[in-house]
């Protein structure tokens, strides 16, 4: 009785208001930047009818010099301060990182729900296009929830050439397909399916219709085929329906964990590098050759691998 009261309340919510389905936000932080030894600033944006945005900047450190900027879009759950892990290691390899906590998540004013949070999304890209235009090159960067809501808001034709490269991670295809993978998995929540799944953001919305826009950008997904979260087939679906310049990285481990492996960070610095993405340091003068650059492979997605675990975003 009381799981299926558990049920009948999370329904009359989706019932409520679908798209809160997607949010899971968290108030106050577990730590700040200052903890892991990096300089930061707190940033405040103001959407035209006063609500407030937080973020953090994260200047590259100087020995490193600049080589261009992240914009970073966190997962569904908790704040950016449980989220720095993924992105502090890239102040010391000579990028600035500017971080954001939607509506409703961690300092930042309001209610998370869609497409409301695209808005929050765009505040930040039109903040450091028109303030820091003189930061290197852009790129961003998307995790899971913040992978798909960069894939819809880059694939809008007002944003053709807004970013220099887009880094998408565990990020899903279809905001009504990953509810109906998720509820597939509880045989409470299979038969509610008809009734909660035609709710969700409309296909128009998806990720998966958008991500086309984003060309001739160059782009980098990446999956793991152990992703306990969002199945790999969505990944695989994101890769073809993207335009090249694409790329597809496949990964191991688990859901938004890739970046601190330190191979993962070189793939991606070299990703950067080899796209355009990355202002070098100017070169020492030398008598020897110099080697050719690393070209990254267009690498085409290996078979599905849903696996059978129980998701959930």
């Amino acid at each position: 009785m009381v799981l299926r009261l558990i049920a009948l309340g999370w329904l009359l919510t989706l019932m409520a208001g679908c798209s809160k389905l997607y949010f899971y936000p968290m108030k106050p932080w577990v730590q700040n930047p200052e903890n892991q030894g990096l300089a930061y600033e707190d940033i405040v944006l103001l959407h035209p009818r006063g609500m407030r945005i937080h973020g953090w900047w994260l200047p590259a450190q100087e020995a490193a010099g600049v080589k261009g900027t992240v914009y970073f879009l966190h997962g569904n759950a908790q704040n950016i301060s449980t989220h720095l892990a993924n992105v502090q290691w890239l102040p010391a390899r000579g990028y600035n990182v500017f971080l954001i906590d939607y509506r409703g998540y961690g300092l930042s004013e309001g209610k998370p729900r869609l497409p409301e949070v695209y808005d929050d999304v765009q505040l930040g890209l039109d903040w450091l296009r028109s303030v820091h235009d003189d930061a290197g090159p852009l790129i961003v960067f998307g995790q899971s929830l913040g992978g798909a809501m960069a894939a819809t808001v880059l694939g809008e034709e007002e944003n053709a050439g807004a970013a220099d490269c887009v880094v998408l991670e565990a990020a899903f295809a279809s905001y009504r397909d990953i509810t109906d993978d998720v509820m597939k998995k509880s045989w409470l929540l299979w038969p509610l399916r008809w009734m909660v799944v035609p709710g969700m953001p409309a296909r128009e919305q998806d990720p998966e219709n958008r991500i086309a826009g984003i060309a001739p950008t160059p782009l980098l997904i990446l999956h793991s085929d152990e992703d306990e979260v969002v199945p790999y087939s969505h990944g695989e679906r994101l890769y073809a329906a993207a335009q090249a310049p694409k790329t597809f990285q496949p990964l191991h481990g688990g859901h938004t964990q890739s970046t601190r492996d330190p191979d993962v960070q070189d793939r991606l610095v070299d990703f950067m590098e080899t796209s355009g993405c990355s202002a070098r340091a100017p070169e020492p003068v030398s008598d020897k050759p110099a080697p050719p650059p690393i070209q990254g492979p267009i690498v085409p997605p290996p078979s599905p691998d849903t696996g059978n675990g129980a998701y959930r975003f």
